[in-house]
């Protein structure tokens, strides 16, 4: 995959004009819509409504502003089995969530946690208890049930994940699950439209004796503590998803959160999304922005905007993340494919210029 940089607006742009881009070929990239934007009925070549001076046809300039491909946030689900034999495994879960999220805070990824067991079970304090980045689900989870649990309740949580964030699930419990790795693995990607990685915190397989004739793993010291049944199923299921595992068994969990917290603090970036710059002064007139792509031959594309992802179609254009709100310009798929392609070609994030719609 070449490198793809972006450079907002580089030098002057001079005599350019709303609904015009600079060496535009019409037949390419182009696209339609407003995007739900107001538009002026009167003027189709002026851009959005209020485009100013320059959505007459008159010059326009523009700042140059270094940019960053914007940075996945990142979703995480837990699920704590909450059947009495896991007593030690809560207090462990709880005591750790909290150094888990500092930890994720100083990365500096935008991050949601859930989490899901009884209340009774794990009560996580401040800050990450009271933050608006944490939800947490009163839920008994029964020993052999966490995955048909993540199912149940994704109606609960799943408007509290965000589509372009990576997401991880993350499965507690010293037992067996009923529900079979693949049949979770196509219903929850169903749900969610998209691939994740789950990690277990479960028993490994180990040589059966007598006294553990289940062959799950076993807690130091004596009397000894021990799983009810090996996570096969989760093991298996962390194996398909590129997860991580970890033994259940684990008397010290401090470095089982620290291995967790690397695996899910990574920042990714976003193929064909890019942040809009924060301007010395005022704010991003949304109306002016303008996105050129110019090949790696030197032709150059102004792209349209069209408002919104539902709007893109195989002639492609760009859209904002948020409308009401822009913080980033998304690439529509086909157009992301022909950017993404041309290992010698640049977009640039032009602003000052009335945005081009058609």
């Amino acid at each position: 995959m070449r490198s793809l940089f972006v450079v907002f607006a580089v030098g002057a742009l001079v005599g350019c004009s709303a609904g015009k881009g600079e060496n535009v070929d019409p037949g390419r990239l182009g696209g339609g819509g407003d995007g739900g934007l107001s538009i002026d009925a009167g003027d189709r070549d002026g851009g959005f409504t209020g485009g100013g001076d320059d959505a007459g046809g008159s010059s326009c300039a523009a700042k140059s502003f270094a940019a960053e491909p914007s940075i996945a946030p990142v979703d995480i689900v837990w699920v704590v089995d909450s059947s009495g034999s896991m007593d030690n495994e809560a207090k462990r879960v709880q005591d750790n969530l909290n150094e888990f999220s500092t930890a994720m805070g100083k990365v500096g990824i935008d991050w949601h946690v859930v989490m899901i067991t009884s209340s009774a079970f794990v009560k996580v304090p401040p800050p990450l208890g009271t933050s608006p980045q944490y939800m947490f689900i009163d839920r008994m989870v029964n020993s052999n049930e966490p995955l048909q649990v993540l199912l149940d309740e994704h109606p609960k949580y799943g408007s509290f994940l965000r589509p372009l964030a990576v997401t991880h699930l993350v499965g507690v419990t010293d037992d067996e699950s009923d529900l079979a790795a693949e049949a979770f693995y196509k219903a929850m990607q169903a749900k969610l439209g998209k691939h994740f990685k789950f990690h277990a915190i479960a028993s490994e397989k180990v040589a059966p004796t007598f006294t553990n004739p289940e062959g799950a793993c076993q807690t130091s010291g004596w009397p000894p503590e021990g799983a009810a049944a090996p996570g096969i199923q989760y093991y298996k299921l962390a194996d398909a998803t590129g997860g991580l595992k970890f033994s259940i068994c684990t008397a010290d969990w401090s470095g089982l959160f620290k291995t967790l917290t690397a695996a899910v603090a990574v920042a990714a970036k976003l193929p064909c999304t890019f942040t809009l710059p924060k301007p010395e002064s005022g704010e991003i007139d949304p109306t002016k922005v303008n996105v050129v792509f110019t090949s790696g031959s030197g032709a150059k594309d102004t792209l349209v905007y069209v408002g919104n992802k539902d709007a893109c179609t195989a002639a492609g254009g760009w859209y904002y993340d948020d409308p009401a709100k822009p913080t980033a310009v998304n690439l529509c798929p086909s157009t992301c494919t022909t950017v993404s392609g041309d290992k010698a070609g640049k977009v640039d994030v032009a602003l000052g210029c009335a945005t081009r719609i058609k």
